[in-house]
């Protein structure tokens, strides 16, 4: 290990124990830190001038602007660090995206004693926003960040500056929010190999009809997950409220996508196409079903299922999170 990783690593232990990682993060002295920035070096050594000029030619006009002046730059690094001191900042939970795809990641800032001004907010080597938020209030801020990898959401520290009021001292802080939510595999889109019907038998192109043709049955109450193809839109239009349209062999299976059906390809790339043939199939309104290692989700073709199966693939190989 190299002499800056290993330093790298101190660093980031040092911080999960000053600031450890929270859903809710209220800054206090623990987490804030304080430099003088540029613009105070120019003007302490404005002020070293000033203060051998008085000191050169005795003017008590000349020590009383100096002492003013330091007075200032004192006073700005007090409120510079009470710009950030009490601030709390809330993570929210992140609609769920696809590996490769940018997460927007919902964040509040919330003031409970006094306002908090000109902040910058951003991930290292992402674009920073700024903010202002007024005393007693609560602002919804939405950042952005790549989705590198699948699985429940990481993300690292984010970084909070401000110099307000006047720019001479820099306060910043390292908060590790844990925002809540899911990366899905990166879909792979390639011809289908599936188990269609019952029988068991390896197919590929477009399911088959083994499991028989679908013929309408009648209408049906509306139930959370429906397909929006099911959603009888005439009915609706006529003010009969919303319902499904009802098939029979609805309970009959129509394609399996099937984990064992990719052997000898990594965890990935299996996770990958089968993420591919979840979105195609229920894109096409087809019936699937999803087997993977110890789990199995019965065919269906409507929006929960499809999110179910989503999620069972974005957390292979992990624990699911609380909250999801």
């Amino acid at each position: 290990m190299t002499l800056p990783a290993r330093w790298q690593q101190r660093w980031q232990a040092w911080l999960d124990r000053r600031i450890p990682p929270a859903a809710q993060v209220t800054l206090s002295h623990r987490s804030i830190f304080i430099l003088p920035t540029r613009s105070a070096l120019t003007f302490g050594l404005l002020l070293l001038l000033l203060l051998i000029t008085a000191i050169n030619y005795q003017n008590s006009l000349i020590y009383a602007l100096t002492f003013w002046l330091f007075s200032v730059g004192l006073a700005a690094m007090l409120f510079t660090f009470r710009n950030l001191s009490g601030l709390t900042l809330i993570a929210g939970h992140a609609a769920p995206c696809f590996a490769g795809e940018r997460l927007r990641l919902p964040l509040w800032l919330q003031a409970d004693r006094r306002g908090h001004q000109a902040l910058l907010l951003g991930f290292p080597d992402q674009p920073t926003q700024q903010a202002s938020v007024a005393a007693g209030e609560r602002q919804a801020l939405h950042l952005s960040l790549p989705a590198h990898q699948r699985g429940p959401l990481q993300t690292g520290r984010l970084r909070l500056d401000s110099r307000y009021p006047l720019g001479l001292f820099n306060a910043w802080s390292w908060v590790r929010l844990e925002f809540r939510g899911l990366v899905y595999p990166r879909p792979e889109t390639v011809p289908f190999v599936f188990l269609a019907g019952d029988g068991g038998e390896q197919l590929s192109g477009a399911p088959s009809t083994q499991s028989g043709e679908q013929d309408f049955q009648g209408l049906r109450p509306y139930r959370q997950g429906d397909s929006m193809r099911r959603v009888a839109w005439k009915q609706l239009a006529r003010g009969k409220g919303l319902v499904s349209k009802d098939f029979d062999h609805d309970e009959g299976a129509t394609c399996w996508l099937d984990w064992e059906a990719l052997p000898g390809l990594p965890v990935e790339t299996r996770l990958s196409r089968l993420c591919g043939w979840v979105l195609q199939a229920h894109q096409q309104g087809w019936r699937y079903g999803l087997r993977l290692p110890g789990t199995e989700f019965s065919p269906d073709n409507s929006e929960g299922h499809r999110d179910r199966c989503l999620q069972a693939l974005a957390l292979y190989g992990f624990s699911a999170p609380e909250g999801l």
